[in-house]
């Protein structure tokens, strides 16, 4: 079942990166959970963006930390510019889950093996469209 509110976010993300909204949904619905994260419901973070500067909230896995956001508008306007930085990995051209993964980690968006993610993401999308993605 769709998430309304992050359904909608995902759309405005999705126009303004001119990708296909229904990647961007899946991508934040495996990021965190199902929305169901500390990163996304009280940090606003979808998608597990970091930053160089020190704040609370150190990276486990790196030495990084998680950005905070405002809230989940902030966060989509935010996402919708961040995707330009995956353009040259062949975000734009990406059509189907596998290849906007396979996009995000050539860009080094996410440590997991692409099959990981790939089948993190589809089972996202199946939750949500209740559909073999």
């Amino acid at each position: 079942m769709i998430n309304e509110y992050y359904w909608n976010l995902a759309q405005r993300a999705g126009k303004i990166a001119n990708i296909n909204p229904r990647f961007v949904y899946i991508q934040w619905s495996h990021e965190t959970g199902n929305f169901t994260s500390e990163l996304c419901t009280k940090y606003h973070n979808l998608g597990g963006l970091t930053q160089t500067e020190p704040n609370d909230l150190p990276q486990p896995d790196g030495s990084l930390w998680y950005m905070e956001f405002a809230d989940a508008e902030m966060y989509a306007e935010y996402f919708g510019r961040y995707l330009r930085y995956y353009e040259e990995n062949g975000i734009y051209e990406a059509d189907t889950i596998e290849k906007y993964a396979q996009a995000l980690k050539e860009g080094g968006y996410f440590g997991d093996s692409t099959e990981n993610y790939v089948a993190g993401m589809k089972a996202a999308c199946a939750e949500a469209w209740a559909e073999d993605c």
